[in-house]
């Protein structure tokens, strides 16, 4: 990915519209050509696969049931962006102060996720909500304690009894142990692009 194909940097600008040089990942199907992971993983569910080799459909049919995806993906974007204000901290006070904010995030998923029935986000079918979710709940067990000290499971996550279950639901998932990026790649790619502070105490200060 150093190196792209001029093919791929020429698909990926006509996608978005001649913004960028050529971000992964990129999706070409038929005529439509598409960019953004939530985007991608989306339309594969809906038009691609729609089953995830176990029975479960990966996006629901009914209006409700969209609806609740919906509000989920919004209330799971928002976490995210707090995670990375974590990351991308330059001080150790300002960990701390995005560290509540992040926790605050994961308050809001936590009062959808108590409404529900069963594993998931939908109750008992895994959905396109835990395909994109996945990566992100396995960087933040890996990447918080690393970067800042951080216990995520004790710190952070015996905070919300919901989002706890849940999220050890995905990570035990098959599909996602399979597809599991490996920890010292998570690190790397975290350290290259978000981090240049390292909380002092954390993992990643003493290598």
């Amino acid at each position: 990915m150093q190196n792209k194909p001029a093919e791929f940097v020429a698909k990926y600008r006509e996608a978005s519209g001649g913004f960028g040089s050529g971000l992964v990942p990129l999706l070409e199907d038929g005529d439509n050509l598409l960019i953004e992971s939530d985007v991608v993983a989306k339309y594969v569910a809906q038009n691609i696969d729609g089953k995830d080799g176990k029975g479960d459909s990966l996006y629901p049919s009914s209006a409700h049931d969209d609806k609740l995806i919906q509000s989920f993906v919004i209330n799971w974007e928002h976490a995210t962006d707090t995670y990375y204000d974590v990351l991308r901290a330059t001080s150790q006070k300002e960990v701390e102060k995005c560290q509540n904010k992040f926790i605050k995030s994961l308050a809001v998923v936590e009062k959808q996720l108590q409404e529900r029935e069963g594993a998931f986000v939908l109750g008992h079918e895994f959905t396109y909500a835990e395909c994109i979710s996945a990566p992100w709940i396995q960087r933040f067990f890996v990447t918080m304690p690393y970067f800042r000290g951080i216990d995520f499971q004790s710190d952070v996550l015996s905070q919300f009894k919901y989002t706890s279950q849940w999220m050890n639901a995905v990570c035990a998932r098959p599909s996602c142990v399979e597809s599991r990026c490996p920890e010292d790649e998570m690190i790397a790619a975290c350290k290259k692009y978000y981090v240049s502070y390292i909380s002092p105490g954390a993992r990643g200060s003493l290598r």
